[in-house]
């Protein structure tokens, strides 16, 4: 969602120092050949690492409007069964496919509580998935997260949001047998001061952490981010709002600094029940420092739109384009640009059919002395069909089915994967 301008500098002019990353520039090839390269998110996560680079602005809470919707402790325990025909996301032309059944089990956790006129809210989620046949890849997950909204006077909120998340690496970043764990922090902050109607202003601030092994730790990244803008309101609009944002990504193992501008607008509305829309456009720079990086400059944008015909229909439509700084393709950064189509159907009181298409473009944009993949770009697509089954109040069986799909520029760790999967939840 960021964007950054160049600051160009030889590495070859810079001495030890850069001497020691021309080292370590080696090394990510050799890493890079082993791996075939290191690849492209899978479709079903969009973007495998930071999805935004910084806090949405809008839409914003009204200072009477509770966030608390389920007050108290509520628990989920969940169990699924997958097979998968090619976990480790490999390309036929370099070894065969090696398909697993991984059975998962997790226990989702929410805690809603209003505190006077302020909310809080913590969410977590473990899990452990078991590979049948490979079972020395089976890992742990685990994600926390903790948010709120603190009202000062009756006239501004604060709202914090706190994540941890640690996790295997997905393998279509990998393309072969080899593990990474991430871990993953977001520490940030959002202030305003909301009006129903006029002008009010808004800011925010985030740090955001990743973390990976160490043969992969040339994705490390530590982003921080500042914006602030002029929102406006009106019953009949909804929310918009002018903002910049500035965000410096500071990437140590590779010594590679971004710097990411965004200068545009935002708005959210729901119109009636039946439509609703978030759009942000905005111009996008982004320049890399440390390394002769070709920057990126031209329109970023978010685009999210839901429309119901019927109250038993929902359709959709998402797009958007953004930078990405820890892919785990080795990259300087990575211009990301997604399209997504999804579709709800409760065609029976207690069945819902689900389906989804998302097709998505990645540029890498690196410097070969210090940090490049070997292939410059990517697409991959995803097709996903899905069935929900309610039986009763609190449990529900659900079927899935995806197809996923990579090429790159040079047919370098292109792939394709299907899995199917079923899975019980009961919600207490």
């Amino acid at each position: 969602m960021l964007g950054r301008s160049p600051a160009r500098r030889s590495m070859l002019r810079c001495g030890k120092e850069n001497a020691s990353l021309l080292g370590n520039a080696k090394l990510f090839g050799v890493v890079a050949q082993a791996l075939g390269a290191t690849v492209l998110a899978m479709p079903h996560a969009a973007v495998a690492q930071t999805e935004r680079l910084g806090v949405p602005l809008i839409p914003i809470p009204l200072l009477g409007t509770s966030g608390v919707n389920q007050p108290g402790l509520s628990v989920t325990p969940t169990a699924e069964v997958a097979y998968d025909d090619n976990i480790f996301r490999t390309s036929d032309d370099r070894a065969a496919p090696v398909d697993d059944i991984i059975v998962t089990s997790a226990l989702r956790a929410s805690y809603q509580r209003q505190l006077g006129q302020n909310d809080l809210r913590v969410d977590g989620d473990l899990g452990y998935s078991f590979y049948t046949q490979n079972t020395d890849r089976s890992r742990v997950r685990a994600d926390i997260r903790g948010s709120g909204t603190i009202r000062i006077a009756g006239i501004c909120q604060i709202q914090p949001d706190l994540r941890l998340t640690r996790q295997q690496a997905d393998y279509g970043d990998i393309n072969g047998p080899i593990d990474n764990f991430q871990t993953f922090s977001t520490l940030a902050v959002k202030a305003s001061c909301p009006r129903a109607v006029g002008f009010f202003p808004l800011a925010e601030l985030s740090r955001r952490t990743t973390r990976n092994d160490t043969l992969f730790n040339f994705a490390d990244q530590t982003l921080v981010s500042a914006a602030g803008g002029i929102g406006y309101a009106r019953p009949s609009l909804g929310q918009a709002a002018l903002f910049y944002r500035y965000s410096r990504a500071d990437r140590p193992t590779i010594g590679v600094v971004n710097r990411i501008d965004e200068a545009g607008v935002t708005f959210n509305r729901a119109v009636v029940s039946r439509v609703e829309m978030s759009v942000d456009l905005h111009y996008l720079q982004a320049s890399s420092k440390g390394a002769n990086v070709r920057p990126y400059r031209g329109a970023g944008w978010d685009i999210d739109l839901v429309f119901r015909p019927i109250p038993r229909i929902l359709f959709k439509g998402e797009a958007g384009r953004r930078i990405v700084n820890d892919s785990l393709v080795p990259a300087g950064f990575t211009v990301q640009t997604d399209y997504a189509l999804s579709t709800e159907w409760r065609f029976a009181e207690r069945t819902l059919l689900r389906g989804g298409a998302v097709l998505g473009r990645r540029q890498f944009r690196g410097d070969p002395l210090v940090i490049a993949a070997p292939f410059s770009s990517d697409r991959f697509s995803s097709l996903t069909l899905g069935l929900t089954r309610a039986m009763g109040e609190r449990l529900n069986l659900t079927l899935d089915a995806q197809r996923t799909s990579r090429r790159t520029n040079t047919g370098l760790n292109n792939y394709d994967a299907d899995r199917v999967a079923a899975g019980v939840s009961y919600r207490f």
